[in-house]
């Protein structure tokens, strides 16, 4: 999926997708260990994967398009997105981009020679060094190449395969047809070379595979599946194996000299099967498919049935919801029933927490029920809390059109203990249809709350599964029919908890949003809309509760901000002509993100109610989260099983602008025929503003000013001796015990004895004199201060001060003789008048205080008096004014996060 950086998110990563439809590409290095790659193309990048360990060996730059095919070679990758070809050297950065006539579907390596398929049918042989066109060859509708391989040794020749079950053999050299073989009454689907020469394996869509001898045009074997095939493997360690994959995910091992099966793996993989290969000479298979899984096997046992090695997979089907359990890890679920962890910092650490069932698998063999019949529906809303983490189940995830809810153990990574159903909806007749609708689990982890289709709202204890109390509305405690003890007269929709855990609030169908205390269960405000309520979402810093609200039987749509202490709307943020699909804050409740069914993502400030950012992609976004530190936001979209991640880039750029849009703002898609290597981050109009950093030295007489420099320059330097004394050597360098062997050793009567070097006395001297001299040596900083006669100047030597690192700012502070000081403080008043540099001049002021404390202490020097008195006088008089101000701007932003806005 396309995605294009905002003003204040990148794309990041894309995690929990390891292989897809497209053909992936093997390649055995050269090199000594000779280790085989598997290269995946996924989306608009592709994935190095060690083939036998199945670890991520590198991820390439993104492309401008998706990547339709890939062939690769020991020297490098090319890979095939839209009508570029690009080749990478070492699966990072594209080094060569070749343009083609036509969008390619197949591809491959043919000496110094690319043979390309394009989706014309037309054949395009170009040079891999410089891209330059040998030959094409137009194709037409009634030969729609479906399949491509070179025969071994045939030179110049290629073999094609058609829909309507032809096969030619066409060289490409003088590009006429060799050789047209007899047609079979189905459309070709994979030819691959076999181990023996002039022998090709053929699939069709029937399910027929069959060895064909191209030389003699002899039908040799045939064998049957039951799908189309589509993936075919030989084994090259000497035994006559045949493997065969299909549609369905089956695969099957035949016996070629028998011509026979040996056996067959059902349902392996969910989908269809896009590759299979076997590592050189070794018994090892790779088997990769369309749903997302890429599985080892090894064929070592007597009977020569594959056994698994290792799996590498991620969803199967569209994630439908995801949720950050910690800083790093997202718990997300998808329509293949599966429940899974991942982790941003590091996409190898991948866990499975399982399958949500009626019974456990080991419960189902014993009462011999298939898996098949004991599994609940796909997980669509995941509430998590991590306080009980330790203790017991932690993550409630409610299941499509199902009455359970179940509990999870992120800690265990597994399904937890409990399957949730109040015993009302197995005894009322009128209420065997009821589903649950919304989940939500209270600040303590102690308290999980259900609603479901008929308005009911029940508070269970997570440890025990234990029913707490139903909140009923008191306008229905009357009935006498117990159906009606409920909360609302219509579907709940969305549950959320204050951060206290003393209130929630509910919303419904009809519009009704209803506050409940949760220790009486009393109904305490009721607010109508004449909205449908959709869903909403809690502000994790304050009293805030986002309410996305669609009007009925029409496309338009409002996210309301409410404020649960005084219930009121303080925001409103009006959609027109989109149905809200997700809605989130970020995790300092400054922002207000909405996902729409237009594919845009709109980031709102809370503080001044204005649109800061439009995220675009190419599908629509159904699930948002951030991590709690704000860092990364994860999104989910519409038929899609990755999880996108996006970086927060205020904190991981030196300068981003964060402005108002206008309402309308819709970004839009770069040109694709931008070079991959040139995309640039932001993308912006002529007439916009240059956003850079201007850094003006007019300000405000009045203001104050500080220097621009890092913190490293001036932060430090008060505490710089106790660094330098931290960073010292614990213990001094040991002498070498024996000496070394390479001593010269002069010849005596009774042997040798090394020959010490005498000391030179007279260097030795001229060592310590230079010392001694060194302390008595006024550095020029010193002796340029000591020799001001006009105050301008004292402005002139704080530039020079500045200029300096802080390690000689630190020796200059510090051969300052006594005499001296009152000139170094009368340049520090100098500059405190100026207003500027005002960090600098603190810091420096500091050190000065800090080093010569005790002669500032016992001085009799009425100039240094003086003159620290003016200093005190003039810090005083222009720092209390703006340190009230600071002070009561910050009570103010306080405020306003943790209060109304």
């Amino acid at each position: 999926m396309r995605r294009k950086p905002s003003f204040l998110f990148a794309p990041y990563r894309v995690m929990g997708i390891v292989c897809t439809d497209v053909k992936p590409a093997f390649c055995t290095a050269l090199s000594k260990n000779k280790m085989t790659s598997l290269y995946c193309p996924i989306d608009n990048s592709v994935h190095h994967y060690n083939a036998t360990k199945l670890r991520t060996v590198a991820v390439s730059k993104s492309l401008p398009n998706v990547i339709t095919a890939l062939a690769v070679e020991p020297t490098g990758i090319y890979a095939a997105a839209g009508k570029e070809i690009y080749f990478m050297k070492f699966c990072r950065t594209v080094d060569k981009t070749f343009t083609v006539n036509h969008v390619t579907k197949n591809m491959m390596i043919f000496g110094d020679q690319l043979v390309i398929i394009d989706q014309e049918n037309g054949i395009n042989i170009i040079e891999k060094e410089n891209g330059s066109e040998i030959l094409y060859l137009e194709g037409s509708p009634e030969f729609e190449i479906t399949a491509l391989v070179h025969p071994a040794t045939y030179l110049n020749k290629i073999v094609v395969g058609s829909s309507n079950g032809k096969l030619r053999i066409i060289n490409i050299k003088t590009g006429k047809v060799i050789h047209e073989f007899k047609p079979v009454d189905s459309p070709v689907t994979i030819i691959e070379q076999s181990p023996i020469v002039d022998v090709l394996a053929i699939g069709f869509a029937n399910g027929k595979v069959i060895l064909y001898d191209i030389r003699s045009a002899e039908l040799i074997c045939s064998f049957k599946h039951d799908s189309a095939i589509t993936a075919i493997g030989f084994r090259t360690d000497g035994e006559p194996f045949l493997t065969t994959g299909d549609l369905n995910g089956n695969i099957a091992v035949w016996d070629l000299e028998k011509r026979e099966l040996i056996g067959k793996i059902a349902n392996v993989h969910k989908k269809s099967i896009t590759r299979l290969h076997f590592l050189p000479s070794e018994p090892i298979m790779i088997s990769t498919s369309a749903d997302n899984s890429i599985r080892t096997w090894v064929l070592d046992g007597m009977d020569g049935m594959p056994r698994q090695l290792n799996l590498l997979e991620g969803h199967s089907d569209p994630i439908t919801a995801l949720n950050f359990s910690n800083k790093e890890e997202i718990v997300s679920a998808s329509l293949d029933g599966s429940v899974r962890k991942s982790n941003v910092a590091n996409p190898t650490m991948r866990q499975k927490l399982g399958n949500a069932g009626i019974m456990s698998r080991a419960q189902a063999k014993l009462k011999k029920r298939a898996l098949d019949t004991i599994l609940l529906e796909p997980v669509v809303e995941i509430a998590f809390g991590w306080c009980r983490e330790a203790a017991w189940d932690n993550i409630l995830c409610r299941h499509r059109d199902t009455l359970l809810v179940t509990t999870w153990t992120s800690r265990k990574n597994s399904q937890g203990t409990h399957k949730i159903a109040h015993k009302r909806f197995t005894e009322v007749p009128s209420l065997f249809d009821a589903v649950a609708t919304a989940v939500a689990i209270s600040p303590c982890g102690n308290f999980g709350y259900i609603g479901y289709s008929t308005g009911h709202i029940d508070q269970y204890n997570i440890q025990s599964a234990r029913f707490i109390q139903t909140f009923i509305d008191p306008s229905y405690k009357n009935s006498e029919d117990t159906v009606a003890l409920k909360g609302h007269n219509a579907a709940i929709t969305c549950i959320s908890v204050d951060t206290r855990g003393d209130e929630i609030v509910t919303g419904c169908k009809s519009g009704e949003l209803k506050f409940w205390e949760v220790s009486s269960g009393k109904l305490s405000t009721i607010m109508k809309s004449k909205l449908s309520i959709q869903s909403s979402s809690q502000c994790p810093t304050s009293s805030l509760i986002a309410v996305a609200c669609h009007k009925k039987n029409s496309k338009g749509s409002s996210v309301s901000i409410i404020d649960t202490i005084c219930r009121k709307i303080v925001r409103t943020f009006n959609l027109p002509g989109a149905l809200p699909s997700s809605v989130t804050f970020s995790s300092d409740g400054r922002w207000l993100l909405t996902a729409d069914d237009t594919g845009l993502i709109r980031v709102w400030e809370l503080a001044t109610s204005q649109l800061i950012d439009v995220i675009l992609s190419e599908r629509k976004c159904v699930g948002m989260s951030f991590n709690p530190t704000g860092e990364f936001l994860a999104t989910v979209h519409e038929n899609d099983n990755a999880i996108y991640i996006w970086a927060n880039q205020i904190l991981f750029s030196s300068f981003v602008s964060v402005k108002a849009l206008p309402l309308d703002f819709k970004p839009t898609w770069p040109d694709s025929s931008v070079d991959c290597r040139t995309l640039d981050l932001y993308s912006s109009d002529e007439d916009e503003e240059e956003m850079s950093i201007e850094v003006s030295s007019n300000f405000d007489k009045g203001l104050v000013s500080f220097s621009g420099l890092s913190t490293a320059r001036w932060a430090n330097l008060s505490d710089l001796s106790l660094i330098k004394e931290r960073n010292k050597p614990i213990e001094a360098p040991k002498k070498p015990k024996q000496a070394p062997f390479f001593l010269t050793a002069a010849p005596t009567l009774e042997g040798f004895e090394f020959d010490i070097a005498e000391e030179d006395e007279e260097e030795k001297r001229k060592t310590v004199q230079a010392k001694r001299s060194l302390l008595e040596i006024e550095s020029s900083f010193s002796a340029a201060l000591r020799n001001v006669s006009d105050d301008s100047k004292y402005l002139e030597l704080f530039a020079k001060l500045k200029d300096m690192s802080i390690s000689t700012i630190d020796f200059q502070i510090r051969s300052l003789p006594a005499n001296v000081l009152p000139n170094f403080f009368r340049m520090i008043l100098e500059v405190l008048k100026t207003n500027q540099d005002f960090d600098l001049a603190q810091s420096y002021m500091g050190a000065a205080i800090r080093i010569h404390r005790n002669s500032l202490w016992s001085a009799g020097d009425e100039s240094l008096t003086k003159v620290l008195e003016e200093l005190s006088l003039e810090q005083e008089k222009e720092w209390t004014p703006y340190e009230e101000i600071l002070t009561n701007n910050a009570s103010v932003v306080q405020w306003v996060k943790n209060a109304l806005i």
